[in-house]
């Protein structure tokens, strides 16, 4: 008898330690839930009026109503009553670590941290570098980086693929393989008439190879029929706008086939021109909160203006420039899946400020503001195969912008920012 109540007295002893170590284990979980504003969680369906965005960890457990999510114990409650939040902007056509101000030549670790910081300021909160990337971006790539508080989540696309021969592109794909990176590319494009464009031999050879190793490959391009050839041959993203002619429909029909992406980059058109005078934006507060006068002021010389207008570059992209926009609203208007992207992190390309300038081409073009916060968040995701991101959906980061106006009613509202969170925690911006 005594050993029976000995042995139950121990049962009793090991229960109430399993319980305090659950009770002590549920205590030390700790959540942060953002409360009454209007959510765009970036899947395209009706925004959630007074929702819930409950994250834990850096991560979303839970988005809905309040009437649908339950706020568990040992939650830190962040009022945002009258705000929207919509996720942050995935740029899937940038580049990193080439620019400072307006001048290129500053590859370095240190410019990759900043180029991130300042796309992560203006909430772009993950970038698709597309070539250009060398071995100090590897070890920024989100794959290998836990430290994106203060900056962009980075994706790499390594060298452009080049060669006079398929042996010589396939070498590039594998150089690129072997240093680590996301994706490949490839460029198709003789430059108004001025260079040669790879041909169709080498450029099937290296789609070929990139997808063997296990990458989807972005192609650019410039020409119709090159698109066309691109989409036969087996691209995964067209990275810039067709500009030279209207699309047609056999050109629509085979890239909803083949579930090919569209990146238009229209502002990557703009600013072939736009220096021909001195740009409307240069005195846009929320573009002079990071760029100075000092910065921008060689693009305000009156001969280096006037040698823009008088180029045929510029001549020729801004006369092009509404046929790319016509074909962008042809396109989405097919059911083509749009992918957001600016070409920005080129010289005179302001990171993070051509983001929301890309935004308000693509309104102009007839896209709606929804169809826009789509093509930076589930479509750049999905098409790119960026993992746990894009959409305000259980499981993926908690990268999401409060903004103090809503969005869906004037594009130009994604510029008044009231907090930018990367993986949960709150950035520091500039007064």
């Amino acid at each position: 008898m005594l050993i029976c109540v000995m042995r139950y007295a121990l049962l009793l002893l090991l229960i109430g330690v399993l319980l305090s170590c659950k009770t002590k284990e549920q205590a030390s979980i700790t959540y942060t839930v953002f409360t009454g504003a209007t959510i765009i969680d970036g899947n395209g369906g009706d925004p959630i009026e007074n929702g819930i965005l409950l994250i834990q960890d850096g991560k979303i457990i839970a988005v809905g109503s309040k009437e649908s999510v339950t706020i568990p114990e040992n939650t830190t409650m962040v009022d945002v009553s009258g705000k929207t939040i919509m996720p942050g902007l995935i740029n899937a056509h940038g580049h990193v670590g080439e620019v400072k101000g307006i001048e290129g030549g500053h590859y370095s670790k240190e410019n990759i941290n900043e180029n991130l910081a300042l796309y992560a300021r203006y909430g772009i909160t993950t970038v698709v570098s597309l070539g250009g990337d060398k071995e100090e971006a590897e070890s920024f790539r989100a794959v290998n980086d836990t430290i994106t508080i203060e900056r962009a989540r980075l994706f790499i696309a390594g060298s452009i693929i080049t060669g006079n021969t398929p042996e010589e592109a396939t070498a590039v794909a594998d150089a690129n393989h072997q240093m680590g990176v996301d994706f490949m590319k490839i460029r198709i494009d003789d430059n108004l008439g001025t260079a040669e464009k790879m041909p169709e031999e080498i450029y099937k050879a290296a789609i070929t190879r990139s997808h063997k190793l296990g990458y989807k490959l972005a192609s650019h391009m410039y020409y119709l029929e090159d698109a066309r050839k691109l989409a036969e041959a087996g691209t995964d993203i067209l990275a810039h706008s067709v500009r030279d002619l209207p699309v047609d429909d056999a050109f629509i029909n085979l890239i909803k086939e083949k579930k090919i992406a569209y990146c238009p980059t229209l502002t990557r058109e703009l600013s072939t021109f736009v220096y021909g005078d001195t740009a409307d934006f240069f005195t846009d507060p929320f573009f002079t909160k990071e760029y100075d006068n000092v910065t921008i002021q060689p693009l305000k010389d009156p001969a280096r203006q006037k040698q823009i207008r008088e180029s045929k570059g510029a001549i020729t992209y801004k006369k092009q420039l509404p046929t790319a926009m016509a074909n962008l609203k042809a396109l989405s208007d097919a059911g083509v899946p749009i992918v957001f992207g600016t070409d920005s992190g080129v010289p005179t390309r302001f990171i993070g400020y051509f983001e929301h300038l890309e935004m308000n081409m693509m309104v102009e073009a007839g896209l709606t503001p929804m169809q826009i916060i789509v093509s930076a968040s589930k479509n750049a995701a999905q098409y790119m195969g960026l993992k746990n991101l894009g959409t305000l959906s259980p499981g993926n980061y908690a990268d999401f912008i409060v903004l103090d106006a809503d969005p869906l009613t004037d594009i130009h509202n994604t510029k008044k920012i009231n907090a930018i969170y990367v993986g949960g925690q709150k950035m520091e911006r500039k007064k």
